[in-house]
Order: C-alpha cells, then sequence, then structure tokens
C-alpha cells in the first residue's frame, strides 16, 4: 500500500480548490444590482469590461498586463428587492492560482459599503 500512495504522491499534488471568490446578497433589485457591480468594476478597480450580458447576468473584466487576473461577476435574482452576486478571479491557463486575490476582495468590499448606505 505505501507503495501505491507514494507513486500516486498523496499529500503531496498540488491543492485542487475553487478559484479565489465571494458571494454576496445585496437589498437591490436586478437592475440597480447590475448597475452597482458595473460601476464598482469601473472605479474601483479601474478595469476593462469585456463581457457585459445584462439580461445573463454576466460581467466580466480585465485589467493590468496581457494574461494576467480577471474577474467574473455573475448575478442572479433572489426576490423582487434582493440580488446574489458572485464575484470569482479568473487566472490563464497554467498560472498557479493563489487562495485569495485583492481585486476581488476590493470590489466585494466596495458593493458591500454601499449596499450598508
Amino acid at each position: 500500500m505505501s507503495f501505491i500512495a507514494r507513486w500516486l504522491k498523496i499529500g503531496t499534488t498540488p491543492k485542487v480548490g475553487l478559484r479565489p471568490h465571494r458571494d454576496l446578497e445585496l437589498a437591490l433589485d436586478y437592475d440597480a444590482a447590475y448597475d452597482r457591480v458595473l460601476e464598482a468594476i469601473e472605479l474601483v478597480l479601474g478595469a476593462t469590461v469585456a463581457i457585459d450580458d445584462r439580461r445573463g447576468g454576466l460581467l466580466e473584466a480585465a485589467f493590468g498586463l496581457v494574461n494576467s487576473e480577471r474577474v467574473r461577476c455573475t448575478l442572479q435574482r433572489l426576490d423582487a428587492q434582493r440580488t446574489a452576486v458572485r464575484i470569482e478571479a479568473l487566472f490563464a491557463a497554467g498560472v498557479e492560482v493563489p487562495e485569495s486575490s485583492r481585486a476581488v476582495d476590493a470590489l466585494s468590499d466596495s458593493l458591500t459599503r454601499c449596499d450598508e448606505v
């Protein structure tokens, strides 16, 4: 059994998990939440929006150098006055994915502060 464990390299393989992300719930209707996220991407991150799909609930933005981190936001209606937002960091293939993302954290913190006001 120890041969198999060594051969499979159990305990030595890189950690497999989700990309850095945050899940939020905004006390806003879908359109207002979408506008708020779009504005925050531009103001907080200074990112260029590459995908703007209001109907599908998807925003994707890029910033920095080529093949650097991108941010994807997906929005889902919960009810008439609440919208769920998932913010994920995306990285180029072959790049080691970090456990956290400053871009995800900054965008999330910005949206959370706006929601409290």
